[in-house]
């Protein structure tokens, strides 16, 4: 698994591949000369030229599962309902819907999968949230948390063949990150709030999952990347 590879040998499964991360991260892959394959509820309406295309929905993997390839070399898994409110409004249900596509989601997908996946990498894309108190985030925060717990645990279950890692971001400039902060006009504010004073482009998060499937990564597992301007662990005094 070079960083540089260009083989087609390598092929990379990208759950949630038809937008935001998962459509940076997948354009990265075929640039890469991976054998990249995209999984989503939906087809999008361009569909990378290179890229195979699989519709379905990450519960369901029945359905799917022998129109993939033999052996997936890397798998991420971007998928996760993002439901934001404050505690005294959230329903039990929202809370179960943020943990199902979360955490049960990519459970049911990589268990299915896990004949395809010997001596693989695997990258869970988790939340900034997990880790910090927000507000309006019980419900994201929970079901990310959960992912993270899970994806450790994996990581052990899976050693000494697959590697199992999360990348945990915080707010991203994609469609979906814009519209729950209130659009572009906000951006300035809330990096003005990262030690430094910057969000983390989409692409930068593509090539650190891409750097945690690569060899280059081969002796890292078990571990949660944040990729989150400095937001989780440090704290500036006011100038």
């Amino acid at each position: 698994m070079d960083q540089t590879r260009k083989s087609k040998s390598f092929t990379h499964l990208i759950a949630g591949a038809s937008r935001g991360i998962g459509s940076a991260l997948l354009h990265l892959s075929l640039e890469k000369g991976e054998s990249a394959w995209g999984l989503s509820r939906s087809q999008p309406d361009t569909v990378p030229s290179g890229c195979n295309w699989i519709t379905g929905n990450a519960d369901s993997p029945e359905n799917f599962t022998e129109d993939l390839p033999e052996v997936i070399d890397a798998l991420t898994f971007c998928p996760g309902k993002v439901v934001l409110g404050p505690v005294k409004r959230l329903t039990s249900e929202q809370m179960l819907e943020a943990y199902k596509t979360s955490v049960l989601d990519a459970f049911t997908l990589i268990q299915t999968l896990l004949p395809k996946l010997q001596d693989s990498s695997i990258v869970l894309i988790s939340s900034v949230a997990a880790s910090m108190g927000l507000p309006n985030h019980c419900a994201i925060s929970a079901a990310k948390s959960g992912l993270e717990g899970f994806a450790l645990a994996l990581a052990a279950d899976l050693a000494p063949k697959t590697r199992v890692n999360v990348v945990a971001p915080t707010l991203t400039p994609t469609e979906m990150g814009l519209s729950m902060v209130g659009g572009e006009k906000m951006i300035p504010l809330i990096e003005n709030r990262h030690p430094l004073k910057k969000i983390p482009a989409v692409n930068e998060v593509a090539n650190t999952i891409s750097f945690l499937h690569s060899e280059s990564a081969s002796s890292i597992t078990g571990q949660i990347i944040k990729v989150d301007a400095g937001l989780s662990e440090i704290r500036l005094n006011d100038r």
